[in-house]
């Protein structure tokens, strides 16, 4: 789940005393005040989808902004960051909900998610100790933008070239390729007016161009993977001359951050209905006849350039061997300053991972094959021979995703009668 939960967390003798008669913790209670532990509010976190929880990885709670709301009224009876929270919270007797949010709802700002949420409505009693809230789930309640070039525009555009991002009326911000390649997220505050536009500033292959593309019904709580992509309108060289006219276009998919379920919003656009460049050539070399494909599977997906990743982000292609006798060769090279040599050394792994050749018995790992075939890796084996194969990378991505924004890459190569194809997988968390 991509949110953030607030859970109680209750030790057996903090229940045994939730409504208890007894003043307990405030001698100074009155007739008309009851008590709210703070244990009521402790928290687990689900930050960005990766899951943590304060016990195992020292998840910081203090910038949590508590916020106790009494029945009918607008204004909190009682605010806390939960830094600042006293133990035990003396409220005047009624209904309550309680509230929390965590960063905050600006216009556009580079890297700041803003969620909310509340708890289900609660007694405060006189003289008695509420020890037991309902789970708060906290939302995202703002935008998420990215940007991506694919590689043909990235090559021909100018290194001030930008892409400036607005929701409605407010402020945007401005991504150039840096921005693009890091996977730097923009988060835009959710406005009546529902719209996103995305416009293309720059020069391309000398030519000037702006060009805007606008999306409506915008949605909080929504991830929008805007990418842009060079074509030309109309025949003539790649160049862009007279005998060409250069168009900078855009397609869009969504992600439902809340609900950790992936959407499309629109149709990326289909290249084959498109004019080529002129004379015969198409933008990218032309795959040899037959050979061995590595196709995507998961949602935008990209080889041989950086892919912004999550630790809950679903990572599966496959491998299809035309050929007869199928695959010949497949090997799998893992590229990284924290997954080292040493390091998988330590879990009985190579480097490089043969996929058709068992390890030898007297090799340095003669049983890598076994740790691949276990959580979490999960990678296939002894894929001599076969013509098609699903290679998931999901069950990985959580154990990367540990070192922080760091890039993975995992290097693959696939041989058959009928050629050899090399792709490289670059996740960028």
């Amino acid at each position: 789940m991509k949110k953030i939960y607030l859970i109680p967390l209750l030790s057996a003798g903090l229940l045994m005393a939730g409504c208890s008669k007894e003043k307990g913790f405030d001698e100074e209670m009155s007739d008309n005040e009851g008590q709210v532990l703070k244990t009521a509010l402790d928290m687990s976190t689900t930050s960005d989808q990766i899951m943590v929880t304060r016990a195992e990885q020292g998840v910081d709670l203090s910038n949590f902004k508590i916020n106790f709301i009494k029945k009918g009224e607008t204004v909190a009876a009682k605010s806390y960051t939960y830094s600042e929270m006293p133990d035990v919270v003396t409220l005047k007797v009624g209904t309550y909900t309680a509230t929390a949010e965590l960063g905050q709802d600006l216009s556009a700002e580079w890297e700041n998610p803003y969620f909310k949420g509340q708890s289900e409505e609660f007694d405060v009693e006189a003289y008695k100790i509420t020890s037991f809230i309902s789970p708060i789930e906290c939302e995202l309640m703002n935008i998420k933008a990215t940007i991506a070039f694919d590689e043909t525009l990235l090559a021909a555009m100018s290194p001030d070239s930008y892409v400036e991002v607005k929701v409605g009326d407010n402020p945007g911000l401005n991504f150039t390729s840096a921005e693009a390649t890091s996977g730097k997220a923009g988060y835009f505050k959710h406005t009546n007016e529902n719209t996103l536009v995305a416009t293309f500033h720059g020069k391309v292959n000398g030519s000037d161009i702006v060009e805007s593309k606008s999306y409506e019904g915008i949605a909080k709580g929504r991830w929008y993977k805007l990418t842009f992509k060079l074509h030309q309108n109309s025949g003539g060289d790649p160049t862009g001359g007279a005998s060409g006219e250069i168009v900078v276009d855009a397609s869009v998919t969504t992600e439902d951050v809340n609900a950790d379920v992936t959407l499309e919003d629109d149709e990326p656009l289909d290249d084959s209905d498109r004019p080529n460049w002129g004379g015969g050539d198409d933008p990218e070399p032309p795959t040899p006849d037959n050979a061995p494909e590595i196709i995507a599977i998961s949602q935008g997906m990209v080889f041989d350039t950086p892919w912004s990743v999550t630790a809950a982000s679903e990572c599966e292609f496959k491998i299809i061997s035309h050929a007869e006798g199928g695959m010949q060769e497949f090997t799998c090279e893992i590229i990284s300053q924290d997954l080292t040599p040493e390091e998988l050394g330590s879990m009985n792994l190579p480097n490089v991972l043969d996929l058709v050749n068992e390890p030898a018995p007297d090799s340095k790992y003669p049983n890598y094959w076994n740790v691949l075939g276990n959580d979490p890796f999960n990678f296939p084996t002894n894929v001599g021979g076969q013509s098609e194969v699903i290679f998931k990378l999901s069950d990985f991505m959580g154990m990367m995703a540990v070192f922080g924004n760091h890039q993975h890459t995992f290097r693959f190569h696939v041989k058959d009668a009928n050629g050899e194809v090399n792709k490289d997988l670059i996740l960028q968390f």
